[in-house]
């Protein structure tokens, strides 16, 4: 008589497990589903109009691009100089507090 209760008990847990699993709609486009979420998670309603794609061929005029002046090279090395002196500096500071650290650590 057990075993039938077993298997009874299994059998519902199985029908339990069939019911409560999570459906997923099955969509074609991984995009629009990103979308989707998208609108959900923002409690928006109305969801956003699929945006239509350009055709992956061009033609050579829409193709080339104007040359950036010379000015920007200029810009852009001194912002790299500028991002290399606040890389230095920041690990400047974490290698002051690391002695610190340990400092404090060599105290106790």
């Amino acid at each position: 008589m057990l075993w039938a209760a077993s298997l009874l008990v299994r059998g519902a847990e199985a029908v339990w497990r069939f019911l409560r699993r999570r459906r997923t709609p099955v969509s074609g486009d991984p995009a629009e589903e990103l979308r989707r979420k998208l609108a959900e998670s923002r409690g928006r309603e109305d969801e956003p109009e699929p945006v239509e794609q350009e055709p992956a061929s061009r033609s050579a005029e829409e193709a080339s691009e104007p040359e950036l002046p010379s000015v920007a090279g200029e810009e852009s090395n001194a912002a790299a100089d500028e991002l290399e002196s606040l890389r230095r500096s920041v690990h400047t500071r974490a290698r002051v507090l690391t002695e610190e650290m340990r400092g404090a650590n060599d105290d106790s």
